[in-house]
């Protein structure tokens, strides 16, 4: 056992290892910093899942999260909320980001589409903003109470909002539905919503609409159909380490005995041993020295009892109880008289 034993250590430091990962991984989870910025499983300032969770709690209205292409999306009739959209990534291709847009709001739904810059960023570059719906988007100086991106271009859109003379959320119709944009997401982060200081733009923004969908796609947040990722979902990541855990223990029992064996006679106390030698200790430990030869004359008697004259076998009995506590010298004495010349 001593040998073996470095294995358990082994394995307990593994378990404990594996149970420290999951916890800061539960922790990064739970706090949602391994999410991108306007996600709305992200739970810090600069996430949306306060605003996901409020509206959850709405009596009437429907909220869940999409991981889906928006082109794959089941629902008709629904608010579609595409947060911290980058405007480089809109670029001047029309089929890549401005094309699925548009037939998504066709089909009747609202299309909310709300940007966001990259940190650093000096210029936008949206041409197909401008090039297909007339619409640009402008950078102004950081000022307080100044949004920094805003419409500076909306012809043919209604504005829903304005923030110091600023354009800062417009709509438009397209078929049964409507696209609406917002020129900062951060009216849908968690410190907005905190703060209830931009409640009125995301009601607008959502219009009318009783089923509210967050898509997290977009934030290449996709659902891979694994079986991993159907444990995620499930809540199954403890069970898995537990199997985990048994397994190892399994394989640790079935490679070293349990409990320990014991210690293994030497060679040496079985050297020698014959079956003459075997007989003497099996009647040493059950027949006492003193009936030794009245035990020999009943098993022989009994098989030879038509073999003897009476006389002989009153004499036999008379040697083993008189020499019975003399086993070597009754057991000669019996011999002799058994095996007598002349007399049966």
């Amino acid at each position: 056992m001593t040998g073996r034993r470095p294995w358990l250590w082994v394995l307990l430091i593994a378990a404990a290892f594996a149970a420290g990962v999951i916890h800061l991984f539960g922790l990064e989870f739970s706090h949602g910093t391994v999410y991108p910025e306007y996600s709305s499983l992200r739970t810090d300032p600069k996430g949306a899942r306060l605003l996901y969770d409020s509206l959850s709690a709405i009596p009437g209205l429907t909220v869940e999260r999409s991981y889906v292409p928006m082109a794959l999306l089941p629902q008709d009739g629904v608010a579609l909320l595409l947060l911290g959209i980058d405007p480089d990534h809109i670029g001047g291709d029309r089929e890549k980001w401005i094309q699925p847009v548009e037939d998504l709001a066709r089909r009747g739904n609202r299309t909310v589409a709300a940007f966001d810059l990259t940190e650093g960023a000096k210029e936008v570059d949206a041409k197909a903003l401008d090039t297909v719906w007339h619409v640009a988007l402008a950078l102004g100086d950081a000022k307080k109470h100044e949004p920094r991106l805003y419409f500076s271009t909306a012809q043919s859109w209604n504005v829903i909002d304005r923030t110091s003379g600023r354009l800062t959320a417009i709509e438009k119709t397209f078929g049964k539905g409507s696209v609406v944009l917002v020129a900062d997401s951060a009216a849908f982060d968690n410190g907005a919503t905190a703060s209830r200081e931009r409640l009125g733009l995301v009601t607008a923004a959502i219009g009318p609409y009783r089923h509210v969908v967050f898509d997290e796609q977009h934030f290449g947040i996709q659902e891979s159909g694994s079986v991993v990722a159907l444990a995620r979902r499930l809540h199954l990541t403890g069970l898995a380490v537990g199997l985990a855990i048994l397994t190892a223990l399994f394989l640790w029992k079935s490679a070293s005995a349990f409990p320990p064996p014991g210690e293994e006679p030497a060679a040496g106390n079985s050297a020698g041993r014959t079956a003459h030698a075997g007989l003497v200790t099996l009647l040493r430990r059950h027949i006492p020295a003193a009936e030794l030869a009245a035990t020999c004359w009943r098993q022989w008697s009994g098989a030879n009892r038509q073999r003897i004259s009476e006389q002989r076998r009153q004499r036999a009995e008379a040697i083993v109880r008189d020499w019975g506590a003399r086993p070597l010298e009754a057991m000669r004495a019996l011999y002799s008289e058994i095996h007598r010349k002349g007399e049966l």
